[in-house]
């Protein structure tokens, strides 16, 4: 996938630019309260605009407090929570994935939930643990936003998974949490044809 080649350890180039010195007196406080020098810091911001950030630009994502999205979902019935997600799920998967350049495949959407929307760095709908049983993938999500978060969870990444393959996918929700199991696409083996 191309987004891999972000992550696989590459040769690296030595920059100079000029920076504002007020710019450079928050990196240095920053890398410092990190416990990180300059250069690590810089490269972890290089690497989120790399990964993530132009693509939210791009998309005029916008950020809010925790508490105002808890507050906004308190308010929307139930009903209306899951045609919002199904109805974006499959909306956003078209758009985040050709706009990225990504291929339409279940690889993709294994990136996408675990780094884009459920990495630490990125999006953060929620915090992904990842594992696989067999020919299954489990992911398991977890949120602080409550149970219409769980249930739009649910809905957005069913219609998300559909819209870029035809794999198979149960779900459990809880308050706080959403359990999806996929089962992993087989790959096709075409058989060779002899003249």
């Amino acid at each position: 996938m191309s987004s891999n080649r972000f992550d696989k350890r590459k040769k690296t180039i030595t920059r100079t630019f000029r920076l504002r010195q007020e710019w450079d007196n928050v990196i240095q406080d920053e890398a410092q309260k990190q416990g990180v020098s300059v250069n690590v810091l810089l490269n972890k911001i290089l690497r989120k605009y790399s990964l993530y950030s132009r693509w939210n630009d791009r998309n005029k994502d916008i950020s809010m407090s925790p508490r105002t999205l808890r507050e906004i979902l308190s308010s929307v019935e139930t009903e209306d929570v899951i045609t919002a997600a199904k109805k974006s799920g499959a909306l956003d998967c078209i758009n985040i994935v050709n706009a990225m350049g990504l291929p339409m495949n279940y690889d993709s959407f294994v990136y996408l939930i675990t780094e884009h929307l459920g990495g630490p760095s990125f999006a953060r709908w929620f915090q992904c643990f990842h594992h696989t049983q067999g020919n299954k993938d489990i992911f398991h999500l977890q949120h602080d936003f409550g149970q219409k978060w769980s249930i739009y969870l649910e809905n957005y990444l069913l219609a998300f998974l559909k819209a870029i393959t035809d794999t198979e996918a149960t779900t459990r929700t809880y308050e706080y949490a959403v359990t999806l199991n996929v089962t992993r696409p087989r790959t096709k083996i075409f058989a060779k044809t002899t003249e």
